[in-house]
């Protein structure tokens, strides 16, 4: 008799989520880019193109309008590579792609390989500076390490006290934002590997994400709500609340003036930046219900029409 509360308190609280996702909208439609999910599935910033790493059949470029695979990028020659992270630069021309001991350059207009280099340790995830010059790359080492992605080289190494799990650049290279295990986020000088914040949490921290002008920082732990940071004074701005899950992937428009957020529960959500009002909610749409209703989304992006978000299961969303 005692567990009954308990059964009904999880019916109850069962009603609640699926009332939430009720009030959500469908995307409009979505194109299907893996057959099995992905290792990881990013966009570039005005989700024109997508790269896609495979479960099972290695790293392609796509084309979303009109929709069309380009080329199947992969770090050896006949072999499907497990891609875990990859980045557009801010402007397009140039897609970074890591398995977790090699990171590769290609350019995104001709398909070519520009370089392939040995990592400096287990990667995590990368983040393309302006034009492919440097990739800031999430370590296992407790670092976030700046690399010369064009001629080799560390040029710096930010040390953190955990595993970095999530890096983000500017648009113009000069500052960063890294989550850490160790249960802060971080916001760094580039040019100098100058520390200037450090931001707290209560859990380890998932997501980093920096604004295109390095104005602002979105950060999410586990268990936590998301918060947006003033990057010059390292205060709190405002908090977005999350009722399932974690913030898995964020994006900021190019004003900075809405911020575009992923959950690992398949929520995609438009919000006012500076206050946390949300806007709209979408809830992504699993392949199997009965495997799993959740999709995580690896990654969101403001579109010239709307709003793009990928998700783990390889599909691209198209959200209005």
């Amino acid at each position: 008799m005692k567990s009954a509360p308990l059964i009904l308190s999880s019916l109850f609280c069962s009603s609640l989520l699926l009332a939430a996702c009720d009030t959500a909208k469908k995307p409009q439609r979505f194109d299907e880019l893996t057959s099995q999910g992905a290792y990881s599935l990013c966009l570039n910033h005005d989700a024109g193109y997508a790269f896609a790493g495979s479960i099972h059949h290695g790293g392609s470029l796509w084309r979303l309008q009109p929709f069309d695979r380009l080329y199947n990028w992969n770090h050896k020659a006949g072999e499907n590579s497990s891609i875990i992270s990859c980045d557009f630069s801010p402007e397009g021309d140039f897609v970074a792609t890591t398995d977790n001991r090699s990171i590769a350059l290609w350019n995104r207009k001709t398909g070519e390989a520009i370089w392939l280099w040995d990592a400096p340790g287990n990667i995590h995830d990368i983040s393309l500076s302006p034009y492919g010059k440097y990739a800031l790359l999430a370590m296992s080492d407790y670092t976030a390490t700046l690399f010369d992605i064009k001629n080799g080289g560390i040029k710096q190494k930010l040390r953190h006290k955990g595993v970095v799990y999530d890096v983000s650049m500017d648009n113009q290279g000069k500052f960063a934002a890294s989550a850490s295990d160790d249960s802060n986020a971080r916001i760094w000088d580039l040019n100098s590997a100058k520390q200037l914040h450090l931001l707290k949490h209560n859990n380890q921290v998932r997501t980093a994400e920096i604004s295109p002008d390095g104005r602002f920082v979105f950060t999410s732990a586990l268990g936590d709500p998301g918060r947006l940071w003033d990057s010059k004074t390292g205060e709190v701005i405002s908090a977005f609340p999350i009722n399932s899950g974690f913030y898995s992937s964020a994006r900021f428009s190019k004003d900075s003036s809405r911020l575009l957020t992923g959950s690992s529960a398949g929520k995609i959500q438009l919000w006012q930046t500076q206050t946390a009002k949300l806007e709209q909610t979408w809830q992504a749409i699993p392949k199997n219900k009965w495997v799993s209703n959740n999709v995580l989304i690896e990654d969101v992006a403001f579109a010239k029409q709307g709003y793009v978000a990928s998700g783990s299961n390889g599909r691209i969303f198209y959200l209005e």
